[in-house]
């Protein structure tokens, strides 16, 4: 309770009072015998700031005013009014299940969303703005690691080498970095068999068990073209900051060469796995054919690789490892390819 003065409603009339806040809600003013001046809603009293020494006014809706020097009294009531605003609003969300129920489908709707959409999108920002010399980076250690732990030396002829090197080169020419801007490494495939996948550099990797595959050039340059999309759009690097979004953060905007190292971590996993999402590969096959028709290449027979990989290592069984078998819906994948080549 405080001391002051009361003010009739637009009166320069006043008397001695008391102000009172009831159970953390109600302001209530009292003369010195007791009797009720004024009562109403806190939340609807308008306080004047507190200002040194200056008295403070509680002004009433009907314009009445209560006025104290007790500025510390008049914070303490404000400071009641709040936890009790507070503990009220709390008690009343425990109270109700339907709230409650609410509030947790709405913050997993608002979850579910930002992983499906939300998380992708930034991740895909991230990895096409990733720096040069990041992207060396962690595509020399990656590098390092599949080589350690997977692949062998080619022992492909220096014949067969240099055709797969013009081939790789005829489709890199027709990609949006040219023909510097990629490069093609080829490796004994070890347990890794038919394979190929892509650096976020530009280095492309193709193993001999794949090239063994192939039956016409288009084939094996339908799998170039489809890396080569990889490392346009970034795709490695997108899935990889998807996995770890923090690190990714701050590898791109500080270039922190420790978070790159964390990072290169996650990258092997995803190259020899395949585990891009459908729509990377979607994305990957569309870009394809594009440049495989601008090469005068047949779509068609890069889908008839895909179908005799998917014989090879599926079959009735399950997949062994290789560069179809983590791929989405191949079938699917095989019908799109042969439909683009009658497309215009």
């Amino acid at each position: 309770m405080i001391d002051g003065r009361y003010f009739l409603p637009h009166s320069a009339r006043f008397i001695a009072a008391r102000a009172e806040l009831m159970d953390g809600k109600t302001l209530r003013v009292c003369g010195t015998d007791g009797s009720v001046l004024a009562e109403a809603p806190f939340r609807k009293v308008k306080i004047s700031s507190r200002l040194g020494n200056i008295a403070r006014r509680l002004t009433f809706a009907d314009g009445a005013v209560f006025e104290t020097y007790d500025n510390d009294g008049v914070d303490d009531m404000l400071a009641e009014a709040r936890r009790f605003f507070h503990e009220g609003w709390v008690d009343r969300l425990e109270r109700s299940w339907r709230t409650v129920v609410v509030s947790v489908l709405l913050a997993g709707a608002v979850g579910a969303a930002f992983f499906v959409w939300g998380l992708p999108a930034i991740a895909l920002q991230l990895a096409l703005h990733t720096p040069a010399d990041v992207a060396k980076l962690m595509s020399d250690q990656t590098m390092s690691a599949i080589d350690s732990a997977y692949l062998k030396r080619s022992k492909l002829s220096p014949t067969e080498q240099k055709k797969a090197q013009v081939l790789f080169g005829r489709v890199a020419s027709h990609a949006p970095r040219g023909e510097n801007g990629y490069r093609l490494l080829i490796r004994g495939g070890g347990p890794l068999k038919a394979n190929a996948f892509a650096l976020p550099d530009g280095r492309v990797v193709m193993t001999d068990e794949l090239w063994a595959l192939v039956k016409n050039d288009d084939e094996i340059e339908g799998v170039f073209a489809h890396e080569i999309s990889h490392v346009d759009r970034a795709h490695g690097l997108q899935r990889v900051y998807e996995a770890s979004l923090i690190p990714a953060v701050i590898a791109v905007v500080t270039g922190d060469l420790s978070q790159v190292s964390q990072l290169s971590v996650l990258l092997p996993a995803i190259l020899v796995q395949s585990a891009y999402s459908r729509q990377n590969e979607e994305e990957a096959d569309d870009d394809a054919v594009e440049i495989l028709k601008r090469m005068g290449a047949k779509p068609a027979r890069f889908a008839d690789l895909l179908a005799r990989l998917n014989a090879k290592n599926c079959g009735k069984k399950d997949c062994e490892p290789g560069w179809i078998s983590d791929h989405p819906e191949t079938e699917v994948r095989i019908e799109h390819l042969r439909a683009a080549e009658g497309k215009k």
